[in-house]
């Protein structure tokens, strides 16, 4: 195994993620200069579009993908035009970060297309990007005659941000087009087995992965890459610790959790221990005499500072720094 974590790289590759890796996974000595982005992906996507469409898809019965150049004169279907499973595709920006504080995203105004082949929908739900995803995946480098750069047999686990470890941009983004398993089912030999997972395929060009950044020489820089993955379950994440599950920290018209920052202190609410900036931790904020703290509160019954949960259109107390005053 070559790579056990996927680390996200700036395209600057200025600050880089630490992961668990094999020895043979040792960082190389300098990067070349980065090229200018938009250049670099209208050279990617052109690479990605011609792969797809002269090279045919192969799946056995588990719905495991091989993927064949198509000889001269061949007639099998080219990915482009295979019709059983459709190649689709969601355009989306890179997210990778240089920091987790609401300006620490990468330099990077490129929009990128991810084309996707969407294998099983899966019967569970759907994650978001800051999600915990428990999946299985195989990688290829489109570039070098789709040859295999990883494989995880065994399930891992994805999280964004993470402290330590962080898949690549295209990986974490194509994620919540599927769903987990519907029901997961432990085998008599203590196996678990997971009931319809979601699973697809995404073809990511370089910028949305190690873009100038090179580990060796089946992974050379600008390589455009392939991933298999089945998602088999997720854990929704308390990234703060405040009783509130991050996916819920999203208020009024803002999209990016990362942008969301009730008090202007440059820290996100999904991150920050203390909304509001009034000095209290947010954890602290929603108990009320004589109840029990939960260990997560639903986000439609916190209380105002006068303690209504029936107003609709009340500050919740945690985002309201008039509270204590």
């Amino acid at each position: 195994m070559l790579f056990k974590h996927f680390k996200t790289i700036s395209i600057f590759a200025l600050v880089t993620l630490s992961i668990i890796s094999c020895e043979d996974d040792d960082e190389l000595p300098g990067l070349p200069p980065a090229n200018d982005t938009t250049v670099q992906y209208a050279t990617d996507i052109d690479s990605i579009r011609k792969y797809l469409k002269t090279h045919y898809m192969t799946l056995d019965g588990d719905l495991n993908a091989s993927f064949t150049k198509i000889g001269t004169g061949g007639t099998q279907i080219p990915i482009w035009d295979q019709t059983n499973f459709p190649l689709d595709s969601i355009e989306v920006s890179n997210d990778s970060r240089l920091t987790n504080r609401t300006n620490g995203r990468v330099t990077d105004e490129q929009k990128y297309t991810l084309y996707y082949i969407l294998l099983n929908e899966g019967g569970g739900q759907n994650p978001i990007t800051i999600d915990s995803s428990f999946v299985t995946y195989a990688g290829w480098n489109l570039s070098k005659n789709t040859i295999e750069i990883d494989r995880a047999s065994t399930p891992v686990w994805t999280s964004f941000p993470a402290v330590t470890t962080s898949f690549i941009s295209g990986f974490r983004q194509i994620l919540p087009i599927m769903k987990t398993a519907e029901s997961i089912a432990e085998n008599p030999d203590g196996s678990v087995n997971y009931v319809n997972a979601g699973k697809c395929i995404v073809f990511i060009p370089s910028g949305l992965a190690y873009f100038n950044s090179s580990k060796g020489p089946n992974l050379p820089s600008y390589s455009n890459l392939i991933f298999q993955i089945e998602l088999k379950t997720l854990v929704a994440m308390d990234h703060d610790k405040d009783r509130i599950l991050s996916k819920y920290e999203l208020y009024g018209t803002e999209t990016d959790y990362f942008k969301q920052d009730s008090d202007g202190d440059f820290i996100p609410d999904f991150l920050d221990i203390d909304d509001d900036g009034d000095g209290f931790l947010t954890r602290n904020e929603f108990k009320i005499m004589g109840t029990v703290p939960q260990q997560y509160y639903d986000f439609t019954t916190i209380p105002d500072c006068a303690n209504d949960v029936t107003n609709p259109n009340r500050v919740k107390r945690f985002l309201d720094p008039n509270c204590h005053q």
